[in-house]
């Protein structure tokens, strides 16, 4: 297990971890996203031992390691760039950290023509890395974490700047090679369907630390706050009264369970259904044609919501229309998220 027990990391004099608490279990994969400057990076270079810590704790299973230099953490690296070494071969290149430990030149090779066949790049060892593809890369910058045998694998948005077409056999490959040698896995990506493919289980991070972490049903269906939920992609925030297990917005309600007083809901877009009924109306404000769906922007006064309706249904701009917000599909915020939050008038 890798264990972060609040991290605190000051770059200047600003904060950029602010007390952060991590666990990601043994033998899991663990994706970590958040919006860019959340500190996503700065948390891999702390566990790589690469960014000065201010306080708090790194520990894999009973090892703390505080003092313990990089390359004796058991850990490996994939960057967002692949940072190949362009004066040596791709065997070379997969076999560096054996170089640096001493090992003999023709072990070394072997060890790098075994790891390149395990990531599909059979029969490259003597090309040249100028010579490859950005997704070849990325394959050489895998095994060449992977050659010094880590217990913990860190990648930071590997696949960021790879052809869209073959991200998918390199999320399967990162997932192959990660299941096959029990590694524990912590994979950055701002990609939330990436997240969600790839991940046991999803770190929320916003603003240096951790905001939810669960599996991906958890995060999408049931966000922890409103700001992760609109990051998460719940965009439809449903301010509401309680009274007497009750939820009245404007111009609709629902059987809502928890105490009275003012709340707040989330449900994704996906759930919310147009409809001919009486009920919540709203006026049509954007219908846009996504391939898959179509996304629908909807109006009834300070009420805001997104549907992701048939693609083949027709939408008329500046038609009112019926909505339905299915009560199985709509979560209740804790309520220290929702405090702040307006209720309608």
């Amino acid at each position: 297990m890798l264990a972060c027990r609040e991290l605190v990391v000051v770059r200047g004099d600003i904060p950029v971890l602010r007390g952060l608490d991590l666990e990601v279990r043994a033998g899991s994969l663990t994706t970590l996203v958040g919006p860019s400057g959340a500190g996503k990076t700065t948390l891999l270079r702390a566990v790589l031992g690469l960014e000065p810590v201010r306080s708090g704790t790194i520990s894999i299973g009973e090892r703390n390691l505080d003092g313990v230099s990089t390359h004796r953490r058991g850990i490996g690296m994939v960057f967002q760039e692949p940072r190949l070494f362009p004066n040596l071969s791709v065997a070379d290149n997969v076999a560096f950290p054996l170089r640096v430990a001493g090992v003999s030149r023709a072990s070394r090779l072997e060890r790098g023509r075994l790891l390149l066949e395990d990531v599909g790049l059979a029969g490259f060892s003597e090309r040249r890395t100028d010579s490859l593809s950005g997704g070849e890369q990325q394959r050489v910058a895998l095994a060449r974490a992977l050659c010094g045998e880590p217990e913990i694998l860190l990648l930071d948005e590997p696949l960021a700047s790879v052809d869209p077409n073959l991200r998918a056999d390199l999320r399967r490959l990162v997932k192959e090679l990660h299941f096959g040698r029990g590694l524990t896995t912590l994979y950055v990506t701002h990609d939330l369907q990436e997240a969600a493919e790839l991940g046991d289980d999803i770190a929320l991070m916003l603003d240096g630390r951790i905001e939810q972490h669960g599996s991906a049903r958890e995060l999408f269906a049931r966000p922890s706050s409103e700001r992760a939920a609109r990051f998460l992609g719940a965009v439809n925030i449903v301010p509401v009264r309680v009274v007497a297990g009750t939820a009245h917005g404007e111009g609709f309600s629902f059987d809502a369970t928890g105490p009275d007083g003012d709340a707040v809901f989330v449900i994704r877009p996906e759930h919310v259904r147009l409809t001919g009924d009486d009920g919540l109306r709203a006026q049509v404000e954007e219908a846009v044609y996504m391939g898959t769906h179509v996304r629908v922007r909807l109006r009834r006064t300070n009420l805001v919501l997104t549907a992701h309706v048939p693609a083949q249904r027709p939408i008329a701009l500046g038609a009112e229309v019926g909505v339905d917000l299915p009560k199985e599909h709509l979560w209740r915020l804790p309520e220290t998220s929702s405090r702040s939050s307006r209720s309608p008038g």
